[in-house]
């Protein structure tokens, strides 16, 4: 139980219905993690967009990842804002947001690169499936959660309102009204500087949502060009995105960050 994890691929991986139910329980006991029923952790896995570390028949370490901006949720806002405005811009990006989810790491497992390793295999997985598409990944972590880990990935945080286009995505303020969403309370989301550089070093962690983003540039490529395909009009795009597409991502079993 010391040491770096060593992972060996299994493509026959069988596991009980049970296997996933105490993994979904874990997870709902991690105050940083937003909880998901064990059918839907379950579907990622069936889905391909899930690894997860298996010991003795028990998970030990899991992470997956879901498709948020991408053809389906482009083509249904985009038909909304038509709808609304049908001399708008006719040209829409194809960049591809994808966000990572349910990084969990059993505690006798941890600080054993066991979550940097199962990242590392998910990642080169879309990566070199998918080369010719434009593509990143981004990650919201709760106080200090899993911010080394992204930041070993050579990611970097973004304040939340420098891409608000693209963090209203996966994040907005908790207006009092019923809505579906993971909500996080007494986390502000950051809007400072990036952190990846002191990610090691001595802070307080405790009032902050981080937004976390693979590709920096590229997420700042997306939201400008969302900005200028809805002629700069954030509300609209917020309404658009909250009535059309988020849906689609909800029946997937999705849930939205709401702060407050």
């Amino acid at each position: 139980m010391t040491g770096d994890c060593l992972l060996r691929p299994d493509p026959d991986t069988s596991l009980a219905p049970t296997a996933w139910q105490q993994f979904a329980e874990s997870v709902a006991h991690e105050k940083s993690l937003t909880p998901f029923p064990a059918a839907v952790l379950y579907r990622r896995w069936q889905q391909g967009l899930a690894a997860v570390a298996v010991h003795q028949g028990c998970i030990i370490g899991h992470i997956s990842c879901m498709p948020i901006f991408h053809q389906t949720t482009r083509s249904q806002v985009e038909r909304a804002l038509r709808a609304d405005q049908p001399h708008g811009a006719s040209v829409w990006p194809a960049i591809e947001m994808f966000e990572l989810l349910t990084g969990w790491t059993h505690p006798d497992w941890r600080r054993r690169k066991l979550s940097l390793h199962l990242r590392q295999h998910l990642l080169a997985q879309f990566r070199s499936e998918f080369l010719p598409r434009q593509r990143f990944f981004v990650s919201v972590t709760v106080g200090r959660g899993g911010s080394p880990v992204l930041a070993r990935l050579g990611w970097h945080t973004l304040a939340w309102d420098a891409i608000p286009y693209v963090s209203s995505m996966i994040g907005a303020n908790d207006d009092g009204r019923p809505r579906p969403g993971w909500h996080v309370t007494n986390h502000a989301p950051y809007n400072g500087s990036d952190i990846a550089p002191l990610v090691d070093t001595a802070r307080s962690w405790d009032h902050h949502c981080f937004l976390w983003v693979s590709h920096a540039a590229l997420a700042q490529q997306l939201n400008d060009q969302l900005q200028a395909a809805v002629g700069h009009d954030l509300d609209r795009w917020r309404r658009a995105w909250r009535d059309a597409a988020l849906p689609t991502l909800l029946q997937a079993g999705y849930l939205p960050v709401l702060f407050g």
